[in-house]
């Protein structure tokens, strides 16, 4: 005796195509009414949602964009009037570099440190006197700049002392300057080499 049969089989596939067939025409009755179909989302319903969706990335793209176009052009800005503003403090300096790079030994007793340092200073490059005696005194600026550094122990020229370090150098400069005055000095390249 078999368990099951072509009948079975025959039937099953009959009971298939008339609950699809069932389901279909329920459908087809439901869109002439004008409802929706079962346990989906009709064709209105996706296209209110893909509108909201389109509105809702329109709105984000436009919002990223002008955020981006006026924090950009607010900083373009912002650099154009600190450039006009440093060009106009700047106009008419000019740097002196005739002292050059100096090398003095330090102050340490027994073993001392070699202290290397370029040093250079703004000035008004208009002044013409200034610069002339500038020039001229030259030598003399260079040799208060080592008397300055050789006075100095290798402990007193870390970073921590610079502005010591550069207040020193000013005041023995502007000692030695009468047509003029030195208010600030740039070292580049400072050393203290053990």
């Amino acid at each position: 005796m078999a368990l099951w049969s072509y009948d079975d089989d025959e039937a099953r596939e009959l009971l298939e195509r008339s609950a699809i067939g069932a389901k279909r025409h329920n459908d087809k009755e439901r869109a002439a009414r004008g409802e929706e179909p079962d346990g989906r989302f009709g064709a209105g319903a996706v296209r209110v949602l893909l509108f909201v969706l389109g509105i809702l990335a329109l709105a984000i793209v436009a919002g990223s964009v002008y955020g981006l176009a006026a924090g950009t052009r607010q900083r373009m800005l912002q650099r154009q009037a600190d450039s006009a503003q440093t060009a106009e403090e700047l106009k008419g300096r000019t740097a002196f570099t005739g002292i050059g790079t100096v090398r003095a030994k330090s102050a340490d007793q027994g073993s001392s440190a070699v202290i290397v340092a370029t040093i250079a200073f703004p000035y008004d490059g208009e002044d013409r006197t200034f610069a002339e005696e500038l020039d001229r005194k030259a030598p003399v600026l260079k040799a208060a700049a080592i008397s300055v550094l050789s006075a100095k122990k290798a402990s007193e020229l870390g970073p921590a002392f610079e502005g010591a370090l550069k207040a020193a150098l000013r005041d023995a400069f502007n000692e030695r300057l009468s047509l003029g005055k030195v208010t600030e000095i740039w070292l580049s390249d400072f050393a203290v080499i053990q």
